[in-house]
């Protein structure tokens, strides 16, 4: 499951253990969990590393599913039994800290009569998965028209949350601490995606009217609707294998965890004709569909999810580089840069991508130098930008 190609983690070394094992390992677990067929056991094979193999459930994001499966861990290793048991429940101590949090700021949100729309993880869990504790996940993803950027500051303020220093050009992120010592974060989004110009071709694409109700989260809570949802988390797993994300205290590249494919099996089967004629629709308008279809070959791979065959055959046609995909295929940053300005909303929208390229935030620094953790952040710039000049003009000579 895990590509030889992608950078390095700071995971503890899994070369004693044998990895695409593992990963096969769980992914049959997780399969016959969702089926509740009983799970198969330890196999000898995939001894090794007690700490490297905790690490890697915890990569995939899978502790709690496992642990409350009966008999599951009963096979395991008793150290790396009581590893999993372990981040399964402080997933549960997450989870009612953050819910308790989100519901406050979602219902407040509302009664400020701003239509704030959940996407992604915390969506999932909360139509998806019977127990939304089991979608591990780090944040909560909030979509809210830009118009709308100071009155939501206005409340996130009054409901206890502070910004977390991170600001983007298209996305904030808020934290909010509370008595158990979690810090729930949000990230508030004023554009669908963290690109101008691929949200402007997912919004053009996409049905946000078309929202689910959340009441398990909180009565006024609304989601996107799941068709766009299983867009949405295609184009986040993506994006995630291109730029990277943290797993832990480790930067990592893989797309393939496991509980991005619970995602698109939960969603997937619990998807009518229609929802699959909107997918291919909406994923072929906003040339998502070679993401879709990446999303639905894994997730059928690991847990044999469902696809029609129709399905099948409208993604395997689709343009390679075309609409979203060609935005995040291209190695062009200075064309990707143009692609967002031309597709700001506004001057003021500009003139945030201008400067967020300009003078990215501390953690795409540290992310971008990693051997230069000690340097002053003007110096990173500096070294930022000679490397840029560089690049061009060895591309001119």
């Amino acid at each position: 499951m895990s590509r030889a190609g992608d950078r390095k983690s700071d995971a503890p070394d899994l070369i004693a253990m044998n990895i695409a094992a593992l990963d096969q390992y769980l992914a049959r677990c997780v399969s016959n969990i969702l089926r509740a067929e009983q799970v198969p056991p330890w196999p000898a094979q995939c001894s090794g590393d007690v700490e490297a193999a905790a690490h890697r459930i915890a990569f995939h994001g899978i502790a709690l599913l496992i642990a409350q499966a009966p008999a599951t861990l009963e096979t395991w290793p008793p150290a790396l039994a009581r590893a999993v048991r372990e981040q399964a429940g402080m997933q549960s101590f997450w989870e009612d800290s953050h819910r308790d949090a989100i519901a406050a700021l979602l219902e407040a949100i509302a009664a400020a009569g701003v239509r704030a729309v959940v996407t992604k993880g915390t969506a999932l869990a909360y139509s998806a998965y019977h127990n939304p504790a089991i979608r591990k996940r780090g944040d909560t993803d909030i979509f809210v028209p830009g118009a709308h950027r100071n009155q939501v500051r206005q409340v996130l303020r009054s409901c206890g949350w502070r910004e977390a220093g991170d600001t983007k050009a298209l996305q904030e992120s808020w934290l909010c601490d509370t008595a158990i010592g979690f810090t729930p974060t949000v990230d508030i989004h004023w554009r669908i995606n963290a690109s101008a110009a691929a949200s402007r071709m997912i919004e053009r694409g996409l049905r946000f009217n078309e929202t689910i109700a959340l009441e398990r989260l909180t009565p006024r809570a609304l989601a996107i609707g799941s068709v766009d949802n299983l867009i949405l988390i295609a184009i986040n797993r993506a994006a995630h294998g291109l730029f990277g994300y943290h797993v832990g205290a480790g930067e990592v590249f893989e797309t393939d965890r496991l509980i991005w494919a619970i995602d698109t099996h939960l969603l997937a089967g619990a998807f009518s004709a229609s929802d699959w004629q909107a997918l291919t629709e909406r994923a072929t308008a906003t040339g998502t569909a070679p993401m879709v279809r990446n999303s639905l070959a894994f997730a059928q791979r690991t847990l044999g999810t469902a696809v029609p065959e129709a399905v099948a055959d409208v993604m395997a046609r689709a343009p390679e580089n075309h609409g979203v995909a060609a935005y995040f295929r291209s190695s062009s940053h200075l064309w990707r840069l143009r692609s967002d300005l031309a597709a700001c909303s506004g001057l003021g929208e500009k003139v945030r991508v201008l400067r967020y390229a300009a003078l990215p935030d501390d953690a795409f620094l540290q992310a971008r130098f990693p051997d230069a953790s000690g340097w002053p952040r003007p110096a990173l710039h500096l070294r930022r930008w000679a490397e840029g000049v560089a690049k061009l003009l060895i591309r001119k000579s």
